[in-house]
Parts: structure tokens; sequence; C-alpha cells
């Protein structure tokens, strides 16, 4: 259907003082995104142009109990301040928790000049994003993501949205924020697991256009766990940039842009028949990225040595929930209601090497039980 050369990085990082930023060009929709160590604590300063602004903060509540003070106190210098604490969990990203945010928009009187900040990771992301994009048919907002899933994916794009029960992100809108500020210090409490889910986001993003930063993660800690400062830095700023990129040229997915979901397919498949309760966003990606590469490999698209090296880089970032136990026949289910399908075929995003995707709707219900073979064999192998 499409091929899909390297993605290349034309939009460029600006290097400023203890901070990396990234610009995503989308004329009058432009946003900046901001990397760097200590940003939790210097947010007067990172939007001060948002000075006057009367604002909610979203925020969950286990992120809200770890680092709501000092982002609030730093929200305050700026205006007017309510705050909104969510559960915790993909399964409360529906409409139930969106229409409490919309009882606290109201009782906080927030207008159509007001601001929503969202602090968490991308269930709030979403969540408050799309609050903000229907609440009195569209208010701005700024993401302040905790996890590193989230500070590499789900805050830069502008794709918000909630959980339908027949599958994940049914419902939602194209709702860009108006700044991101990603500070990788809050990932010195992120529990190991949410560590390596965000780290499959870097690797998909690696694969798709950044060889070096595939090469560093070919090396690295699990979940990248102890990796220095300047290095998380790095990785976080160089997935953004690959993701930035695609996004300033293509941003509500209308071709480029589906290659962002490498990995994706059959990753929301699996979230989706297993309730959101057993995988991490990240997790169900790592199987996914082995998925597409199966079929890939099976189609000569990728050679095997490519394959095994995607693997490879795939486990060492971690262990993943089991797919074992999981009918085929649910998994293709999943497959057909995602809202990547067009007319009743599933569209894969497929790894031809490193640097270069393919985007095919001809995948058949064979080769998808193939590829949760492979799955299932590299499970086995982890056994042993």
């Amino acid at each position: 259907m499409n091929d899909q050369p390297g993605v290349g990085l034309r939009t460029g990082v600006l290097f400023c003082p203890a901070m990396l930023t990234i610009p995503v060009e989308l004329g009058p929709r432009r946003y900046s995104v901001s990397v760097g160590w200590g940003l939790a604590g210097r947010l007067g300063e990172r939007l001060a142009r948002h000075r006057g602004r009367r604002m909610v903060l979203v925020a969950s509540r286990n992120v809200f109990r770890r680092h709501g003070a000092r982002v609030e106190r730093g929200l305050r210098t700026l205006g007017p301040l309510d705050v909104v604490q969510v559960p915790d969990g993909e399964r409360f990203k529906s409409r139930a928790t969106l229409e409490t945010l919309y009882d606290a928009f109201a009782e906080a009187r927030l207008g159509r000049d007001g601001l929503v900040v969202a602090l968490g990771g991308g269930v709030v992301g979403d969540l408050a994003g799309y609050a903000a994009a229907t609440w009195m048919r569209g208010v701005d907002w700024v993401g302040l993501p905790t996890t590193l899933l989230s500070m590499v994916d789900s805050s830069v794009g502008g794709k918000v949205g909630i959980n339908h029960t027949k599958g994940k992100n049914l419902i939602g809108a194209f709702h860009q924020p108006r700044d991101v500020v990603a500070d990788p210090e809050l990932l010195r409490t992120l529990p190991l697991r949410e560590l390596r889910s965000g780290a499959y986001e870097v690797l998909k993003c690696a694969l798709l256009a950044d060889p070096p930063l595939f090469r560093e993660l070919q090396g690295a800690p699990s979940g990248l766990a102890g990796w220095s400062r300047p290095r998380i830095e790095r990785a976080v700023a160089s997935a953004v940039r690959v993701k930035a990129s695609v996004v300033g040229r293509d941003e509500r997915e209308g071709g480029l842009r589906r290659v962002l979901n490498l990995g994706h397919t059959i990753g929301h498949a699996l979230e989706t028949v297993t309730r959101y309760r057993r995988f991490t966003h990240g997790e169900a990606v790592g199987w996914g990225l082995v998925g597409a590469a199966a079929i890939a490999r099976e189609r000569g698209l990728l050679a095997p040595t490519a394959f095994d090296a995607i693997v490879s880089a795939v486990d060492r970032i971690g262990p993943r929930p089991p797919v074992s136990d999981l009918a085929p026949a649910l998994v293709l289910d999943g497959l057909r209601r995602d809202k990547k399908a067009r007319g009743g075929k599933m569209v894969f995003v497929l790894p031809a090497r490193l640097g270069r995707v393919v985007i095919r709707d001809d995948v058949t219900p064979s080769e998808v039980r193939g590829a949760l073979g492979a799955m299932r064999a590299l499970e086995d192998r982890g056994r042993e």
C-alpha cells in the first residue's frame, strides 16, 4: 500500500541551558515540547505566557501525591487554580471519569479563556485533553507528562480521547496542546515496570527513524533503569523528535502519521481483549513489535537477522505478561474492531529494515495467527 522510507528528522532540537526544546510545526497550532531535568519546579518560568488564566489541574491520585505540591506551587504563581484528581488505570479513561472532569470545570467556572493542565501519564493526558477539546467547544490545555511512555508518545500529537467497551480510544478528537513540559527527573519515582513500558515506545521511534538510538537501546539496562541523566534526556528528546517530525507533516493521520502505529495493531487488540488489566500500553506495543516483525519476516520484507535484532531489543527491555493463553480468534476479533481498520481490512505497519517501514492492508488472519505463534514461541523461550 504505502512504502515509508526513514521517517526523517526534519524537525530540529533547540539546545537551551538545562533544557531541550523540540518544536512541533503545525502553523497556527505550533507548540514546543520542553525536555529538561527539574523543569517541574520551574513551571512559573516555563509557562509564563499563560499568566493570568484560570486553570484546572487534572492529576492522577498517585502522581499528585508524589509531585502535586511542587507543580501546584508553580502554577499558582500564574493564576487562579483548581485541582481535580482522577483514579489511576486505563479502565478509568471512560465516560464516567469524563463527566467528573466536566463537573469540576463547571464548579471552577472554567471559561473558554481557561487552561486545562494534565499532570500524569497517558491516561490523564488523553482524558484531560479530550475534556479540554469538548468543554465549551474547546479550551486550551498543557501537558505535564510524568511517565516515560507519556513523554515520548501520548503527550505529543494532539490525539486525545477515551475508551469504549468495544475498543481502545474509539471516542476522541485531535486537539493540540499549547505546551508540553517533560521533566525526566519525575521518572525517578516511577516503578520499573512503568519505565519498561515507556522504553518500548522509545524503541518503536528508534526503529522508525533513529538507528543511533536503536543501537543505544541494544546496550541499555532493562527499562533504561540506571541510565545517566544525559542519556535519559537524549532518549526522551530523540523519541519526541521522531514523533514531532511525523506529526508536523501529517497532523490528522491522513498518511505518513500512520507509521507511528508500528506495533500498535496487535498491541491495541491485546489491551482490548484483556480489558486493559493485563498489559501496560507499552508492554502490548512490545508484543506488537514482535508480531509485526514476524509478519514482515514471513513475507520476505524483513531479513532474519533484522528480525532477530528487533526481538532481542524488545526482550532486553524486560519481561512482558503472557500471550500464550489468549485465543487467536479473540485477538482477531479485537483487530477487526480496531479504529485503524479500513473497509473491514486490518491495517499493519511492517518493518522492512531499521529506519524503513511499509503499510499494508492485506494481512490475512492466517498471517496474524502465525505472528501470534511467533510471540508464543518467544514467550516459551523466555521460560527456559
